[in-house]
């Protein structure tokens, strides 16, 4: 999600009835497109997934949290409820030295191991990122220079701890930066993209087989929007068999984050309103068409993951909420492409985190019971 977007801190969900009904067609919170049976693994390769968001992403895990940190039944939960990845960000940054070689706090490391291992035994295929590298992107000049060589030797190391060998190449995908604003430009990213595919991949002149090659998430410049997909430039080497490409969506954005208060004039947009009416889901049609449209020129084909969407909580209707989601879901599924909720149980919460349980507006707008 982006960067300015989490430090959420507790919910307080709003379920009161809308004054004025949602007309979102009932069929959105059916299983349109027969998902439910493999849970998207039959249409794609990651299927319907959730963010363990504000963990392990925070400047130390607990701290946007009130002190819960990720445990072993967290991951089947989700995994009982029909998911069947797990993006889980990470802000390695906070946890690795300034100086070459970047070195990554062992404690920390070996815990992305742990979580990343309940993940994948719990039957969950699992995206780690490097997230909320806040400095990188305000950097300029000399001092952006040394950010991506701090952001290359991370990737180096966590290539090295997590091979092939151990964490298959079905069970684990790399995504490469969350979010690329701010002073990292579109030829920047690009750039940024190829030398970061140099450090996992290795020399691309060499032959290699379709199981040699750790798969990579590449997002788009500018908070991942799909807008801008016609800036990305791929090395010709990145193809639909080691490259997932990835989106966030969060329009529109005065419905989904009214009353947020890390962002500044939310609490105009306190009522706010998304019911489903053809004004409203044209435009988000119209954008999940264009992203296929792109994918269908020659020499791409990659599955496209939409890894974050969701509507903050504390003062949404529930109803519209709920409509709203389906709709992104369900919308996405019609196209094969993968999602991840924003986010598992913090400020967008589909999880109760004080009830055990899931909020059922929200599982069942991401999981149809029928």
């Amino acid at each position: 999600m982006m960067s300015i977007l989490l430090g959420c801190g507790n919910i307080n969900i709003n379920n009161s009835s809308t004054s004025t009904p949602v007309v979102l067609s009932s069929h959105y919170y059916n299983d349109l497109y027969s998902w439910n049976i493999s849970g998207g693994l039959a249409q794609t390769q990651l299927g319907r997934g959730i963010n363990v968001g504000n963990y392990l992403e925070a400047p130390y895990e607990g701290s946007w949290t009130g002190g819960k940190v990720l445990v072993e039944d967290d991951f089947k939960i989700i995994a009982k409820a029909g998911f069947k990845n797990v993006r889980i960000p990470i802000r390695w940054s906070a946890h690795a030295e300034r100086a070459f070689p970047y070195t990554i706090d062992s404690a920390f490391m070996s815990r992305i191991k742990e979580v990343v291992g309940w993940a994948n035994n719990a039957g969950l295929k699992a995206i780690i990122n490097v997230h909320h590298y806040d400095e990188l992107m305000r950097a300029t000049g000399d001092e952006r220079v040394s950010h991506i060589s701090r952001l290359e030797g991370i990737w180096t190391q966590i290539n090295a701890q997590f091979p092939l060998a151990k964490y298959s190449r079905s069970d684990l995908i790399f995504e490469l930066l969350n979010e690329p604003k701010d002073s990292i430009h579109y030829n920047d990213w690009n750039d940024i993209v190829e030398r970061l595919l140099t450090v996992i991949w290795g020399d691309s002149t060499i032959p290699y087989t379709y199981n040699t090659q750790r798969i990579v998430m590449v997002g788009t410049a500018y908070w991942n929007v799909p807008d801008t997909l016609p800036k990305l430039s791929l090395p010709h080497y990145a193809n639909k068999y080691n490259t997932i490409i990835t989106v966030h969506n969060y329009k529109p954005f005065h419905f989904t984050h009214q009353g947020a208060k890390w962002v500044n004039g939310s609490n105009k947009w306190i009522g706010t309103t998304w019911l489903g009416t053809e004004s409203e889901t044209a435009p988000l049609i119209t954008l999940l068409d264009n992203m296929t449209r792109w994918n269908s020129k020659a020499n791409r084909g990659f599955e496209i993951y939409l890894g974050e969407f969701g509507v903050y909580s504390r003062y949404s209707d529930a109803k519209q909420q709920k409509a709203w989601t389906a709709f992104i879901a369900r919308e996405a599924e019609k196209r094969n492409i993968s999602w991840a909720y924003w986010e598992y149980s913090s400020s967008f919460g589909a999880y109760d985190n004080n009830t055990k349980q899931w909020r059922p507006h929200l599982i069942e707008a991401l999981v149809p019971t029928q």
